[in-house]
């Protein structure tokens, strides 16, 4: 559903009715079946959008296409759009809706937070390889899921040029025992991490596990959070290792 989808023609308040429970009934089945991504974002962004329609006459849109179904949406990504020109009971039709809208939808944003938490709390990574290697912003993760290991190479950058915000890039390696990551590490084509085939490399990486309850869709909410917590492992670790070095000088 396009975040202008209250103003579309017709600007009808019972037809807006439809579109919205048609909307949040997709939702409901996705978050139902504990499937976070990309329906929070979804969620978020529509409720962030009516609020702006309701307090300065604008919309949201993304200026950028999202890749993948977990991209986080961050501020640098938004724009505010002044809606067109109406009428006066056009107005009102789309003010009613607002108000219907924002009401429904905020109670959905407050299921997804909470799934989002007892996921959040459920999944932890640790490092169990070159634990201090956190310089060059990327390194490995497996996660165990249904008897299987996938392992992921990740790189952290910046999301765009000219921005501070970073995002993790992830590329799956393989599905295989644990005794065979270097054989297929050697196999990968294309790969994120530069040299990552030269044993002086990728023997160097950070590598991550990933724990959890085996209770939670992998696509759509397992590994989206896995990731998160991989880069902010990495970018606090960081932090902490650059204030201690200033607190010795």
């Amino acid at each position: 559903m396009d975040t202008n989808w209250i103003f579309q023609e017709p600007i009808d308040f019972e037809h807006k009715q439809y579109v919205l429970l048609d909307f949040l009934q997709k939702m409901d089945k996705q978050l139902q079946n504990l499937k976070l991504y990309p329906n929070f974002q979804q969620i978020s962004l529509h409720l962030a959008s009516i609020s702006l329609i309701t307090e300065k006459g604008q919309y949201l849109t993304l200026n950028r296409t999202l890749k993948d179904p977990d991209d986080e949406i961050l501020i640098s990504d938004l724009i505010a759009n002044n809606l067109p020109l109406f009428t006066k009971d056009d107005i009102l039709e789309i003010y009613k809706v607002c108000v219907f809208s924002n009401d429904r939808i905020k109670d959905f944003f407050n299921q997804a937070k909470a799934l989002w938490d007892v996921a959040n709390d459920s999944i932890s990574i640790e490092p169990i390889q070159n634990v201090k290697n956190i310089e060059p912003k990327q390194g490995l993760f497996y996660i165990t899921d249904n008897g299987d290991n996938h392992l992921y190479e990740f790189i952290i950058k910046p999301i765009k040029k000219g921005v501070i915000e970073t995002k993790c890039i992830i590329k799956k390696i393989c599905s295989c025992n644990e005794d065979e990551f270097e054989k297929k590490i050697l196999e990968i084509k294309r790969p994120l991490i530069k040299n990552i085939k030269n044993p002086d490399t990728y023997k160097n990486l950070i590598l991550f596990k990933v724990h959890h309850t085996n209770q939670f869709p992998f696509k759509e909410t397992l590994l989206p959070i896995a990731k998160r917590k991989v880069m902010n492992y990495m970018i606090q670790s960081k932090l902490i290792k650059n204030k201690d070095l200033t607190k010795k000088y």
